[in-house]
């Protein structure tokens, strides 16, 4: 029996507002240290806020590129399914944790069981994407063309969760080798592919 199908763009708002929520969470752990005034500007603010800065900002590229190739994603679903409602579920789970483990690793940037947490966070949260983007080739190999988008994101997924996950063993061997990972994966996906949406019946 079909599962029935539901407009796209319910799922795509109420992820939205998730994943502004957890922007959200993320900036409002930066805090303004005391005695700035006493310090000057850089004693007392730049110096103090560097570690949690950087993987704000480390955290912040990570989710909007995660938000954009969910966006793109959902531009070539034509109806949300049950699997494709759960799957999207199972994705927030593990972005939702991405601040709890940005702050972890903001508050202690020399210990090796934060970099591993990020890492693993980060490693769940990329294969649970990929498991929408596989979702979404399965069902679309009929479009040649948009079978082909599905097959390139997903490859680049594939990489990116492995690699994540690397960077857990790594960190408790080089910390600096698991930062190169954290860093260079959202560069790998700075520019989504952005299909088409289609028009679809129903929708």
């Amino acid at each position: 029996m079909a599962q029935r199908r539901v407009n796209p763009e319910r799922i795509s708002a109420f992820s939205d507002g998730v994943i502004a929520i957890i922007l959200t969470i993320m900036v409002l752990e930066l805090k303004i240290p005391e005695h700035v005034a006493e310090k000057g500007l850089l004693n007392g603010l730049l110096v103090p806020t560097a570690p949690k800065l950087l993987c704000y900002a480390m955290s912040f590229l990570v989710v909007v590129t995660m938000w954009g190739n969910h966006f793109a994603l959902m531009a070539t679903v034509p109806g949300v399914t049950r699997t494709i409602l759960w799957l999207n579920n199972h994705l927030l789970f593990w972005m939702s944790l991405i601040p709890f483990a940005t702050a972890f690793l903001g508050d202690n940037p020399r210990l090796a069981d934060a970099y591993a947490t990020y890492g693993f966070v980060l490693t769940a949260a990329v294969a649970s994407f990929t498991l929408m983007r596989w979702h979404a080739w399965k069902h679309a190999r009929d479009d040649a063309e948009l079978a082909q988008v599905h097959r390139t994101v997903l490859k680049k997924s594939l990489l990116a969760a492995v690699l994540y996950a690397l960077a857990i063993p790594l960190a408790y061997v080089s910390i600096v080798a698991s930062i190169a990972i954290f860093v260079a994966i959202p560069v790998m996906f700075f520019l989504p592919i952005f299909a088409p949406r289609r028009e679809h019946p129903g929708t």
